[in-house]
């Protein structure tokens, strides 16, 4: 039993969740193409550093029962896919967000260091090929598979402190969001020089749980860390045996796992991408077990917060 966590949940709707999943079955396929070297570059990655041309940016940063982030639509050739870029907690980051606004449409760039995000939460209908030509955007939600989220640097500024749990925001339950990360199907089709990912739409951003460690937190990336747990909902409930998280470095939350250890327990809030790592070996791996191919979605969590209790997980 996890304690001290949340004395209250809210009651799921039956009904809704039929919802969810009729739509889910009806979805269009969704396709992205990966240079190989990209793919390669930054399967141990945390973190990705960008020349990044601002479009669009919010007019106003989002409240915080929206979850409190400014979304920055635009380009970087770094990247090659519509991207969007999201500051978190970005009410209280008033000179990032005043840069932001000073550069949109006019053109010029600003380095943007974050987490790279693959994940199918607003792709569209159209492919999503790494290295295509892109236009200017003039919205801040493009078709898009590819985030930097959460943002931790803009230029000089430092926006590590921002990645903390959004106060206001009622985060998504951990049951529904890991029982889709599950079952999101996918095939990935290699070619000579690029993969294709043949997936289905991702929700489910910033997601409450709790977590143990299966190994000690040592494993570093030059930008971070990864350590793979087994996560549980807050009700001490498992639900996946064992997943790989990621913690951008300097991070809070990084701050408070690299002091861990085996059989710790964390609460975090975190949001899903595809896990690279996962694609690459599969891909290799198909040339002697083709089923690898089909198997679903390959998956990691970027942790954005960490609370200040400890899970008493039983």
């Amino acid at each position: 039993m996890i304690k001290h966590i949340k004395p209250l949940r809210f009651m799921l709707v039956g009904l809704l969740g039929l919802c969810v999943i009729f739509s889910a079955t009806a979805q269009t396929p969704i396709e992205i193409t990966l240079k190989n070297g990209f793919i390669e570059k930054y399967k141990n990655r945390v973190t990705i550093e960008a020349t990044f041309t601002v479009d669009k940016a919010h007019k106003n940063v989002n409240p915080p029962s929206k979850d409190g982030d400014m979304h920055i639509a635009g380009r970087a050739p770094e990247i090659g896919l519509a991207t969007v870029a999201e500051i978190m907690n970005a009410k209280q980051e008033n000179p990032a967000v005043t840069f932001v606004k000073s550069i949109q449409g006019t053109g010029d760039t600003a380095t943007f260091t974050g987490a790279w995000r693959l994940w199918c939460e607003h792709a569209g209908g159209d492919a999503q090929v790494q290295g295509a030509a892109l236009e200017p955007f003039d919205t801040t939600n493009p078709d898009h598979v590819f985030e930097i989220h959460p943002v931790v640097r803009l230029n000089q500024i430092s926006l590590l402190k921002s990645l903390i749990p959004i106060e206001g925001f009622q985060t998504k339950d951990a049951e529904r969001a890991f029982t889709s990360y599950e079952k999101i199907d996918s095939t990935i089709v290699p070619h000579k020089t690029t993969t294709t990912v043949i997936t289905e739409m991702g929700g489910f951003n910033y997601v409450e749980f709790a977590v143990m460690l299966n190994e000690n937190p040592t494993f570093t990336t030059g930008d971070g860390r990864m350590v793979f747990v087994s996560i549980y909902d807050l009700d001490g409930n498992l639900l996946v045996r064992n997943r790989r998280l990621v913690f951008v470095k300097d991070s809070p939350p990084e701050l408070r796992v690299k002091a861990l250890k085996k059989g710790d327990t964390l609460h975090v809030v975190g949001v899903p991408r595809i896990n690279l790592a996962l694609l690459s070996w599969r891909t290799k791996k198909a040339k002697t077990k083709p089923a690898v191919l089909k198997w679903n979605l390959p998956y990691e969590i970027i942790i954005v917060g960490v609370y200040s209790d400890t899970p008493e997980i039983e």
